[in-house]
């Protein structure tokens, strides 16, 4: 099979919802097959990246998860940067290796990809 490149949007709150969690899981698969895969975290999802979160469970460690995921596997991570704006999270705030990007990045994000997943709750 060949390499595709994949890209997931994700739109909704990383604790309220399964989708990011469902996001990760579709990345970590692919990501083994040798796919390359880049999420672009929009509107609520963008606090996924928030290096402060105290979850109660530490296997929904969702930052912790997307980070080692950015250094274990090569994911790449695109955060909206006004949606951190209006959230009042500064880049200094996410995780490393996930980047401020925007729509602009998104729809090239889009445009070279094989396979859009877009999860909005």
């Amino acid at each position: 099979m060949d390499k595709l490149k994949i890209t997931i949007q994700v739109m909704v709150p990383p604790y309220s919802y399964q989708d990011l969690d469902t996001a990760l899981a579709i990345a970590d698969a692919a990501l083994d097959r040798g796919h390359e895969v880049g999420i672009f975290l929009f509107a609520d999802s963008i606090l996924s990246t928030f290096s402060k979160v105290k979850p109660v469970r530490m296997d929904r460690n969702i930052p912790v998860k997307m980070q080692e995921m950015i250094a274990n596997k090569g994911l790449r991570v695109d955060i909206c940067g006004i949606c951190m704006d209006y959230r009042g999270v500064r880049p200094e705030d996410a995780i490393p290796g996930a980047s401020p990007s925007g729509l602009p990045e998104l729809a090239a994000l889009v445009a070279s990809s094989d396979r859009f997943i877009n999860l909005m709750a």
